[in-house]
Formats: structure tokens, C-alpha cells, sequence
């Protein structure tokens, strides 16, 4: 029997990576799309859907303490949980491992609005569309694998019927995201030939890649590059700048093939910007490992570097590793990896002015009109135009 709530109103929180806002972002048109109402979780609801993550103790922690927070706001409304959450806690009803589990539960269970809800556009520039989700691989500080398990892949089709309504809806870039979407295999399809489809079957504007892992770029891959709907922008996953830490993190890949790949890009389009992820303080990191990661990154001149301090987690197989670092060390190489980052940024941002780029305008903040160039980098310009969705050649 279904429980009665009239108008039943369910707030959504998701923490975490873009594959996880994806995923939000898919319920909470399948739900409008059913009948249920989507309030802000500030306001009064019945249910709250959280898309957890815990790819760091620190990710973990904060999921944790939302849904805490948010049961104390609200402690007569159901919480159900999704995605990546080592342990349950006391404060959740119910816990599932994907959205498709959660939508079939809810539509069994709790009664719809008392009509649908029409499928409004969402105010963003950008959309993220999910392509597969897991890993093959094994990295040994990572717990994700264990959550999602092996790399599964969304069909050709279901992907470009979403970016097909997404048009229709006026958005200029999508940005594909995943696990390891370099993963990606659907029938005779591998990650290459789905862009390739997607270029060929759907007029989107910009197309952008989420994380990137190095050990699975080829040549056929960086051809993409060439054609103009392709963002000239890698997040190329780095991890480490030595190559003792990169084999005992189970990487399979060395700096130089790294740098091989970061060259080629940028001979194809010398204005491809680099991202990437470094972690400090990984077990067993010396000195002169952590030297050999500055002198690796000096030779890039990343755009921009997400640093993380190694985070044990249980489970994993670097957390049996000998010589865990001390607190303290992680913190000043985040520190010195930190500064380094800000330069390159700076020396990046120096390279590019005075070059004519697309940018897409998002929103209006202060005055200034803010968007993103295709290779990633945030820029304004005043204008009393509406500017909002315009992509629009600018003077850096």
C-alpha cells in the first residue's frame, strides 16, 4: 500500500563528483516527470534524497554531517541515501545504490502529486550527461570501485536522445562524465566512436570531457581534438610526479608517457589547457619523491591542480601500506604543491591574453557577465546585453 502524503514534496542534496550532480540532475527530472514535487531542502519536505560520496575520509565526513544536519531540520521527513557511503548511520531510512533503485521505490511506495509535473528547463548553461559509471581498474588508495563495481556503460541510444532534448532546451555545451569514461564500451562502440556519434547525430555546440585517465589515450582519442565542437580542455588525471608513487599506486602509466600525451594535445591546439589531480603524502612518498612531482608539474603549466592529501581508507590496499606519513608533512607538501599551482595558473592565464576565445556566458554576478572559455578558464566582461547561454568571441 502506498503512503498517502498529498503534494509530497522531496528535496535532493548530492556531494561529491559531476557524475553524482549527473545523477541528481536525471532523478530529479524522472521525478517532476512522475508527479512528485522538488522543493529546496530549506523548505518544508516529506523525503530527502542524498547522493553520497566518500572518495576521501574528508568526503565521507561531510556527507555524514548533511545528512545529520539535515535530519535534525527536518526529523519528520524520510531520508534515503544513494551512491558512494562506506557505513550507514542512524539518521537514514533507506539506502540504495543507484537512482533507478530509488525512483522504483518511491513510485511504489509514495503517492504521486496530483498531476505531472511538466519537465522545466533547468536554468544552467551546461549539462552533464552520465555515459557509464564503475572501474576495471584497481588503484590502490581508491574505494570506489567497491561502491560502483566494473565499469558499466549507458546505451548509444539513451545517450543521444538525452543530448536531443537537451538542444531543444537551448543548452551550447554538455559535459560527459563518469567513473572512467574512458571505459566506455557499448556494443562496437568505445569512447572515441561514441563522440564520434555524438558529432554526427546531435548539433550540440561544445563538448567537454570530465577526468580523464591517462593509460587509456590513444592517438584515435586525441584526433578528437581537431574537430572545433571538441573543448580544447584535459582533466588528465596525474596523481603523482613520481614514478615509484605512480607504480606503487597501481597507475600503470609513467610521467613520461603523461608528458608525451600533455605535448600532443597541445600540437593539435597549442591553447589546450591541462587540469589534473595530484595527491601528497601518499604512503611511502620521500622527499625526493615529492621533489620529482614539483619538477614534473613545472614542465606542464597546469590551469589548474586539485590537490589532495592522501586520505586513508579502510578497505583499500594502500591503507595496509608501510610508512604512512604523518599529518604534518602532508600538510606542508599541500602547501608547496599549492603555491606552485597558483603560479602556474598565473602563467597560464598570461599565455592566453590577448587571444580571441568562445566564451559561454552562465550568469550575471556584480555587474560582470561570467562564463567559461572552451579551454576552461573563467572569464567577465560588463555588458548590459543578456548575455546568459551566448557563446560569444572575446578578447582575453
Amino acid at each position: 500500500m502506498k503512503l498517502i502524503i498529498n503534494h509530497m514534496r522531496i528535496a535532493l542534496t548530492t556531494i561529491g563528483c559531476k557524475l553524482n550532480q549527473s545523477e541528481i540532475t536525471n532523478l530529479k527530472q524522472n521525478l517532476l516527470k512522475a508527479g512528485y514535487i522538488i522543493v529546496p531542502k530549506n523548505q518544508k519536505h516529506d523525503l530527502h534524497i542524498v547522493n553520497a560520496c566518500s572518495i576521501t575520509h574528508g568526503a565521507e565526513q561531510i556527507t555524514r554531517q548533511k545528512i545529520r544536519e539535515a535530519k535534525r531540520k527536518a526529523p519528520q521527513s524520510q531520508t534515503f541515501v544513494m551512491g558512494c557511503l562506506n557505513k550507514t548511520i542512524p539518521e537514514i531510512n533507506h539506502a540504495f545504490k543507484n537512482s533507478t533503485e530509488i525512483l522504483k521505490y518511491v513510485k511504489k511506495n509514495y503517492a504521486k502529486a496530483q498531476y505531472p509535473v511538466p519537465n522545466t528547463q533547468c536554468p544552467k548553461t551546461r549539462a552533464l550527461i552520465k555515459i557509464q559509471s564503475g572501474c576495471d581498474f584497481g588503484c590502490t588508495y581508491c574505494i570506489i570501485y567497491k561502491f560502483r563495481g566494473k565499469s558499466k556503460s549507458v546505451t548509444l541510444k539513451k545517450i543521444i536522445t538525452q543530448i536531443k532534448n537537451l538542444e531543444k532546451q537551448s543548452y551550447k555545451e554538455i559535459v560527459l562524465v563518469g567513473q572512467n569514461i574512458l571505459q566506455y564500451k557499448y556494443q562496437n562502440y568505445n569512447f572515441t566512436q561514441l563522440v564520434k556519434a555524438i558529432l554526427q547525430q546531435t548539433n550540440i555546440l561544445r563538448i567537454r570531457f570530465s577526468s580523464l585517465d591517462p593509460r587509456l589515450i590513444d592517438g584515435d582519442f586525441l584526433a578528437l581534438l581537431k574537430n572545433p565542437h571538441i573543448c580544447p580542455h584535459l582533466h588528465l588525471s596525474l596523481q603523482s610526479g613520481s614514478n615509484k608513487i605512480l607504480k606503487s599506486m597501481n597507475r600503470n602509466y609513467t610521467t613520461k608517457q603523461y608528458l608525451n600525451i600533455v605535448k600532443q594535445a597541445q600540437k593539435i591546439n597549442s591553447l589546450t589547457s591541462i587540469t589534473t589531480d595530484i595527491i601528497v603524502g601518499f604512503p611511502g612518498e620521500t622527499d625526493k619523491d615529492f621533489q620529482n612531482t614539483l619538477n614534473f608539474v613545472k614542465k606542464i603549466e597546469f590551469l589548474k591542480i586539485h590537490i589532495f592529501p592522501y586520505s586513508e581508507r579502510q578497505g583499500t590496499k594502500a591503507a595496509n601500506f608501510k610508512n604512512q606519513l604523518f599529518p604534518q608533512i602532508k600538510k606542508e607538501r599541500f602547501n608547496q604543491l599549492n603555491a606552485l599551482a597558483k603560479k602556474q595558473k598565473a602563467e597560464f592565464c598570461k599565455k592566453i591574453k590577448g587571444e580571441t576565445l568562445p566564451v559561454l556566458f552562465e550568469q550575471k554576478r556584480n555587474g560582470y557577465w561570467r562564463g567559461l572559455t572552451s579551454n576552461y578558464m573563467q572569464v567577465k566582461k560588463k555588458s548590459s546585453k543578456n548575455l546568459k547561454n551566448q557563446i560569444v568571441n572575446l578578447k582575453i
